[in-house]
């Protein structure tokens, strides 16, 4: 019994910590929405899908040089990683930069609130109050009828 009383106590603790990142740093956070238009668990077939996609919508391909990994989905290579001072596999989310209009394949483990082990198809990332955000929705849904749009907080401090 107090065993059990202990781990409670220290998975609460854990679990009001990882709240508390985000009340903490604010600032550093973003509420971004991904466009979505398929999601696999082939990396290959998503890759496929985001070429297609591409065509279809006249979006750039914008993979970011991230190549399949069988130990953590997506990483950038191990020259780029070692560039940017990051430990080989590294994957920086997808939603840091003020992205808007692209295709790209990204892995699903990067996104906290996200189906964890699929490699989705992301057409288009906006802040979650962007006025582009549904617009772009609806255009891409005239191609992909089941787009649709999935929000993810985006850290923007240092991640070295």
């Amino acid at each position: 019994m107090k065993k059990t009383i202990i781990f409670i106590v220290i998975l609460l603790s854990f679990s009001s910590i990882m709240k508390s990142q985000e009340s903490e740093y604010p600032g550093m956070f973003v509420k971004t929405g991904f466009i979505i238009i398929s999601a696999s668990k082939n990396y290959d077939a998503a890759k496929k899908s985001a070429e297609q996609a591409s065509k279809k919508l006249k979006y750039k391909l914008d993979l970011r040089g991230l190549q399949y990994n069988s130990e953590i989905g997506l990483s950038m290579s191990k020259e780029e990683c070692e560039g940017a001072g990051f430990e080989f596999p590294t994957n920086v989310q997808r939603g840091r930069e003020n992205e808007n209009l692209f295709v790209s394949v990204e892995y699903t483990d990067m996104y906290k609130g996200f189906s964890k082990g699929l490699y989705i198809v992301v057409v288009a990332t906006y802040p979650k109050n962007d006025a582009n955000l549904k617009p772009t929705l609806n255009y891409v849904k005239k191609y992909f009828k089941h787009a649709y749009i999935k929000y993810a907080d985006i850290y923007l401090g240092c991640i070295h």
